[in-house]
């Protein structure tokens, strides 16, 4: 009668953790830590005379951080990689003489800018590009999660597998114990 008490609360506890844990150690953002703009982002936008290329600066927040770090990456070079919500190829930020400031409106539609061959209108999460009066694109502010969630996850992957068939060695153990297995040997 204990045996299949035993045998009972063991189906139980197999059927409750489902040997598991690795596969909930490798679910998708599992220990992962995201960075996005900060709040608010100081979001500025510049323009290279030499390259024609436009570099992107702005303030970043990592989970778990209390301090923001300044960023900046070329728009071009980084477009692919954001849409696909991968983390851009990021340069120091600088002021070199080539770079000049992008005028930047705030508001949330589109108002021209005198003088200006391009401009944009900003938000704290993302901004808008035109030449002119024509819309050159609208872009977003990376998020995205860091290397440490996949370190984390090979690390922790032989506890788990070891968490996994100690149940299923557990369940076993029992079940041939309850069959009487064990007293048939001598």
């Amino acid at each position: 009668m204990i045996r299949s008490w035993l045998l009972a609360l063991l189906m139980a506890q197999a059927m409750l953790l489902a040997g598991c844990a690795t596969s909930k150690v490798w679910e998708d953002g599992q220990f992962a830590r995201f960075h996005e703009p900060a709040t608010p982002s100081n979001l500025l936008l510049f323009e290279s005379s030499q390259r024609g290329a436009v570099l992107v600066e702005y303030d970043e927040w990592r989970d778990g951080d209390d301090l923001s770090r300044r960023r900046a990456y070329w728009l071009d070079q980084n477009t692919a990689r954001l849409q696909a919500g991968r983390k851009p190829r990021f340069i120091r930020a600088r002021r070199d003489a080539d770079l000049s400031p992008l005028p930047a409106v705030e508001a949330p539609t589109h108002v021209e800018v005198p003088g200006a061959h391009q401009h944009s209108i900003i938000s704290n999460q993302a901004f808008v590009l035109y030449s002119g009066e024509n819309k050159i694109g609208a872009y977003e502010l990376p998020v995205y999660a860091d290397a440490s969630g996949r370190v984390k996850q090979i690390a922790i992957t032989p506890i788990a597998v070891a968490a996994d068939l100690t149940i299923v060695g557990g369940f076993l153990f029992v079940w041939v114990w309850s069959s009487g297995g064990f007293n048939s040997v001598h």
